[in-house]
């Protein structure tokens, strides 16, 4: 009696930009793989399989999408990641950064998929890791990470304890224009205007290079400016008694 292996979806975290990023056994995936999927094609780990000949497939083209939110987008990579690894036995699945890291694709794989596909994740180095190298964080006190619609906007954060804000631009949709003003007006509840803070972006492709910059917390929509690549907050404890 034969028995048929257990289709499989390997999800590959490529890194927060730079090739030094890529671990060695993403990188032996990768290499190994005959097709990788990427959900965006701005990546130097998608330029660089390019120039291998890899056969390559970008979902990106989906965020151009009038009226598409993103749980739709998510829904329709998850089915085709699906699809691919039922058809042809497996499927190989690029993501930036780290796939455990605020990725919902990953998360719904694992809801969708784990019953009757073998998903198996491979880490990678997240944005976090660079901020962590950019502000001094006393994990001791109780580091917080958030998101402006769900932690801000209902005021789901302790203002005493050292937070990062992650994906400062406040999009419900793709499509959206940045709403940077809202992050900041959420803080402005807790905070006051010349409480500072320290913004971190990278400065997008090719190089992903990682940098950092102190204001008041006012000046939050200024210094994001026309936009910044991958931008994250990171606002220090604030206590009224001091």
């Amino acid at each position: 009696m034969v028995h048929r292996q257990m289709p499989a979806i390997t999800v590959v975290g490529t890194g927060p930009g730079p090739l030094s990023y890529l671990t060695k056994e993403a990188e032996r995936e990768l290499l190994l793989a005959d097709k990788v999927f990427f959900r965006m094609s701005r990546h130097p780990v998608y330029a660089w399989l390019k120039e291998n000949r890899k056969q390559l497939v970008s979902f990106e083209m989906m965020y151009t999408i009038p009226r598409i939110g993103f749980g739709e987008i998510y829904e329709f990579i998850v089915n085709a990641l699906i699809q691919e690894a039922m058809l042809r036995g497996q499927a190989v699945y690029a993501l930036p950064g780290n796939p455990f890291v605020l990725e919902d694709t990953t998360r719904l794989l694992k809801l969708q998929a784990s019953k009757h596909i073998h998903i198996k994740v491979i880490p990678g180095v997240s944005f976090l890791d660079l901020i962590y190298g950019e502000v001094d964080i006393d994990f001791a006190a109780g580091a917080q990470i958030v998101l402006p619609y769900s932690h801000l906007q209902h005021g789901a954060f302790d203002e005493r304890r050292p937070l990062v804000v992650c994906q400062i631009e406040c999009m419900s949709q793709p499509c959206d224009e940045p709403r940077v003003e809202l992050t900041m007006r959420w803080l402005l509840n807790k905070y006051p205007p010349e409480h500072s803070v320290q913004l971190i972006w990278t400065d997008g492709y090719p190089a992903y290079e990682t940098t950092s910059k102190a204001f008041p917390l006012r000046d939050l929509v200024r210094e994001y400016g026309a936009g910044r690549f991958f931008a994250s907050l990171y606002v220090p404890p604030f206590s009224k008694e001091t």
